[in-house]
């Protein structure tokens, strides 16, 4: 997807937490703690972007857990809007040779240490081996394998 793409399917909070939901659970919302089905949905009003407006709770008697759909994700505990989030991972995936911080912070509008973090936290979430790729094998261009072979003068 490029990203162009990236800015037109995911340009509200909105349209991302209903991405991030169907990906985390193709079969309908259930709770991160029990894996119980029976979940409530509950929306508030945000008087700032700080705050995600979509909350989930289990409604089974022992558990009771409040979840939202970025709870236990690599866009957990961050104050940074969904949108830049994809933005960046969108970025940083079509990057042949690497995006830094200060290049990423100039993209996005935001200050370096906060580029630092964002840039970090989803190379991170990528080296690990649960990560989605969104298919089965991945393909890898413009690889460059070795170098000159040492080989033992004679002599």
């Amino acid at each position: 997807m490029k990203l162009i793409d990236v800015t037109r399917q995911f340009n509200t909070t909105n349209k991302c937490l209903d991405y991030l939901e169907a990906m985390r659970w193709p079969a309908g919302v259930c709770c991160i703690a029990c894996g119980s089905p029976s979940v409530s949905k509950i929306t508030r009003e945000s008087k700032t972007q700080n705050k995600r407006t979509r909350l989930y709770q289990c409604l089974e008697k022992e558990c009771k857990h409040q979840f939202s759909p970025t709870a236990g994700t690599t866009f957990h505990d961050s104050h940074l809007p969904l949108e830049k989030w994809f933005m960046t991972i969108a970025i940083i995936c079509e990057a042949n040779k690497g995006v830094s911080a200060l290049q990423m912070q100039r993209h996005l509008g935001v200050n370096y240490r906060t580029a630092w973090h964002l840039c970090h936290r989803i190379r991170k979430a990528m080296s690990q081996e649960d990560f989605l790729l969104g298919a089965e094998a991945a393909e890898v261009d413009e690889t460059y394998v070795g170098g000159k072979t040492h080989r033992p003068k004679n002599g």
